[in-house]
This record gives structure tokens, C-alpha cells and sequence, in this order.
């Protein structure tokens, strides 16, 4: 009898059998059903599941330029061999959303099959976390694609004032890096337009350094920077896309570059040394000088002062 009670009130609770009123007040009077609805609802949120692909919406922020860069393998291997991995997809208000996985997801979708995903309940930080630590794991992402990370996160959860105030500790935990290198991959990101990332593309292997002077080229001259996008060699590599793109912004030094003998101003080379004699009124300015044009030279952000001036 008790059998049969507890199988009616469960059927009850889950929508089925006798009326709702009965139902409601079996689980009131029986804690083996509360204990089975809350066991029923735990096990669905980490369940694994075939799902269409076409219920899961793609994650807000990108950690990919191009995630259907080398899908063709991913697909082959699918095809053969099966999804052998499964996504992470989380619940939001009007359905589903990708937390890692988006290639297998996309993967999937071009071959017509259903993906294997694990459903878990996560908030948007959480969410974001999980994926910036899993990706960082798999995928070894570039430089510039942790930057626009970054910045998605920084965009996405800057929507509410809440969220702005936890965006770059959330970025930082998700990539694990120092919260100050944050904000100058966040500037980076923002300074070089998208299309302008894109034509260059993920650029591996190279760091930081040149996609900061490529930003700071950027902003110097924003018109500038759209205008190469399609000028951008679509047949090198990467790095040599960006020291293209680099080389187009930058100013050409003057051809030939001739320093007239005065008084005031002069210029002898002595081997791999110059050596500049300079009015003591035009010191100053001759000195502000050769710093901005050693500074843009070396690319470093200013000279060092350490060893004493640059000219005497």
C-alpha cells in the first residue's frame, strides 16, 4: 500500500494521476516524495543529454576569432568516430546556452546530429569562468583572443552596475592572470577594430608588445586603422599580418634625413657613434626630441633616464 501511495503522489507531483489538489497535499504528508522531486531535480541539472543543436544559443563573449577555424578535422572525427566529449550548456531564462564546447556544438549541427551535452544551473559569472578556465586549458588560446575575452566579459557583465563592479575580477579569475594586465588587454582589444583583428586573425605565438603598438597606432589614427583592413596580406601568416598592418600605420622616417650644419646644431659620427652638439637654448627641445623618436624606434614607452642624458 505504501508502495502504491508513494508512486501515485510521485506521479501526482510530477504532473500526472490525480488531481493537483490531492497531489499538493500527498507531498505535503509524505517527505519520501520531497525527497524524491528534490532528487529528481538535482540529477536533471547535471544530467547528459542528446540535444538539438538549434535550442542552444552561442555563448555572449567570444574566445575564439574564428571557431569554425578548422572545423572540417572536428567534423571528420565526429563523423567517425562519434562526439566522444561532451558540451556544457546552462540554463537561462528562454532556454539553453553554450558554456564550453562551441565548436563540438557547431560540429554537430553541420552534420545534422544531436549534441551530448551536460546541463548544470550557473549564473552568467559562473558561466563565464568556466569558460575562460576550460578554454585556456584546451584550446591555448593567442594573445589577442584572451584580449577580446576580456573585453566581452568586461561589456557583457558591465550591463548592470552590480556586474560592473565585478567584471575585471570575473576576467581575471577566468584566465588567471594579473588583474592589472586586465585593463591593458581590455584597452587593446577596444583600441583595434574588430575587422581589422579579424583580417589578421589569431596571430599565435605573438605576445603582447606588438598588438599594444598596433592599439596604440590605432588610436592615434582610427580612420587609418579601417582603411588597411583590406589592404591586410591574406597570404602570410599571422605575425607577419601584424607587422604588416604595423608597417602600414606607421609614418615612414624621412629618406635621407639631413641635419644642417650651424652654430647652434652638430651632428659628427665617430664609428657606431653620433655625437651631437647642441646650442644650450635648444637643449631642451632637441632632448624631447630624440626622446619621442627613440621612444617610437625601440618601441618602448619611454626612455630610460637611468643612464644619464641622451645628448651632451
Amino acid at each position: 500500500m505504501a508502495r502504491k501511495v508513494f508512486g501515485d503522489s510521485l506521479k501526482n507531483a510530477m504532473g500526472q494521476g490525480a488531481p493537483l489538489d490531492e497531489a499538493k497535499e500527498s507531498a505535503r504528508s509524505s517527505p519520501t516524495v520531497i525527497r524524491a522531486q528534490a532528487s529528481i531535480v538535482e540529477e536533471d541539472k547535471h544530467a547528459t543529454r542528446l540535444m538539438d543543436p538549434g535550442t542552444i544559443r552561442m555563448s555572449a563573449v567570444m574566445d575564439r576569432i574564428d571557431p569554425s577555424e578548422g572545423l572540417d578535422h572536428l567534423i571528420a572525427s565526429i563523423q567517425e568516430h562519434g562526439q566522444k566529449v561532451p558540451i556544457l550548456v546552462r540554463r537561462i531564462p528562454d532556454g539553453f546556452e553554450v558554456v564550453y564546447g562551441r565548436r563540438r556544438l557547431l560540429a554537430c549541427q553541420a552534420l545534422g546530429l544531436r549534441v551530448r551535452a551536460s546541463v548544470m544551473e550557473m549564473s552568467e559569472e559562473e558561466a563565464i569562468i568556466a569558460q575562460g578556465v576550460e578554454n585556456n586549458a584546451r584550446l591555448n588560446p593567442s594573445f589577442i583572443e584572451r584580449a577580446l575575452f576580456v573585453s566581452g566579459i568586461i561589456r557583457e557583465l558591465g550591463k548592470s552596475d552590480e556586474g560592473r563592479k565585478n567584471a575585471q575580477t570575473v576576467a581575471y579569475r577566468a584566465l588567471q592572470i594579473d588583474e592589472s594586465l586586465v585593463s591593458r588587454m581590455n584597452r587593446i582589444a577596444n583600441s583595434i577594430p574588430l575587422d581589422l583583428i579579424r583580417a589578421i586573425g589569431p596571430a599565435y605565438g605573438v605576445g603582447r608588445r606588438a598588438w599594444e603598438k598596433l592599439a596604440k597606432l590605432c588610436e592615434a589614427d582610427p580612420k587609418a586603422a579601417l582603411t588597411i583592413v583590406p589592404k591586410v596580406p591574406h597570404a602570410f601568416d599571422g605575425s607577419e599580418r601584424l607587422d604588416a598592418a604595423i608597417s602600414m600605420l606607421t609614418q615612414p622616417a624621412p629618406a635621407n634625413l639631413q641635419v644642417p650644419a650651424t652654430d647652434r646644431v652638430r651632428l659628427t659620427k665617430k664609428g657606431n657613434r653620433l655625437i651631437l652638439d647642441v646650442d644650450a637654448a635648444l637643449l631642451p627641445r632637441v632632448e624631447e626630441a630624440l626622446r619621442e623618436v627613440l621612444a617610437n624606434l625601440l618601441d618602448i614607452d619611454q626612455v630610460d633616464n637611468e643612464n644619464g642624458p641622451l645628448v651632451s
